[in-house]
């Protein structure tokens, strides 16, 4: 005797679509967070790699082997205009119209205010801001350095990469980023071993780290967020520190800046 198919009732299929519902609600958030990161992530990562190679084959196109030495980083004549203009042989820049106002990640206090003149895109939407071009040296410690496997043995300059441009929140370690450019044309992440180490003059790989407990360089939203290049590249390229309500309150914090 064949057993009559039952079908689901009109109850059962309302539960079903109530428990999706709830579910749904649930994930997105996480979701969409997941997909900011990852977004935001990539960015730097292209913008940060962008810079680096470019001024690499800048070094190869000059033949030195010091990124000081490049022509745009001549010491009788520079600042930020003969920099820029120097490097305009390798990377494209375009002009901004109006200062860019950045903030501290944990509370969204004003930190700086790039000048529109100060200020180059260097694609569709990242800002790159070059700055502290005094000649950094830290020879007594490059050997102890060397040893340890750091790779900046001298700054030629300060640079600061906002991978959004003036899209907000504007906050360092959400879409601001701070690096030293070292003597091999390549950007060190602040925040990272190599950084710590030149800062420390060889004695210590964790003295700017982001997870050395240095609350100043430490990269989570209790901080202001400045190593927080660090802690993506030494995570491989991925945000994990995301969280929505933070994500919110970032944003919403800078609503009326």
């Amino acid at each position: 005797m064949k057993r009559k198919k039952q079908a689901f009732t009109l109850a059962e299929v309302l539960i079903t679509i109530g428990i999706l519902g709830v579910v749904a609600a649930l994930s997105l958030p996480t979701l969409a967070t997941n997909v900011s990161a990852t977004q935001l992530a990539a960015a730097l990562k292209t913008s940060q790699a962008q810079i680096s190679d470019k001024l690499d084959a800048g070094m190869v196109l000059e033949d030195v082997d010091d990124a000081r030495d490049l022509k745009a980083f001549d010491p009788r004549e520079i600042n930020i205009n003969t920099v820029y203009k120097g490097l305009s042989k390798y990377l494209n820049f375009n002009s901004v119209e109006e200062a860019h106002k950045v903030y501290t990640l944990n509370d969204g206090s004003l930190d700086a205010t790039w000048p529109a003149n100060q200020i180059r895109q260097i694609n569709t939407k990242a800002f790159i801001y070059i700055t502290d071009f005094e000649e950094d040296l830290k020879s007594e410690g490059a050997v102890a350095i060397k040893q340890q496997g750091g790779q900046v043995l001298r700054r030629i300059a300060t640079v600061y990469i906002d991978v959004n441009g003036y899209t907000k929140p504007n906050r360092f370690g959400y879409d601001v980023y701070k690096y030293y450019l070292a003597q091999n044309g390549r950007l060190y992440p602040v925040g990272g071993a190599d950084v710590s180490l030149f800062a420390s003059n060889g004695a210590s790989n964790e003295s700017m780290n982001w997870n050395s407990g240095n609350s100043d360089y430490a990269c989570n939203w209790n901080t202001p967020g400045y190593g927080c290049a660090g802690r993506i590249e030494e995570e491989g390229w991925k945000i994990t520190y995301f969280g929505k309500r933070a994500q919110d309150r970032a944003k919403a914090g800078n609503s009326n800046n």
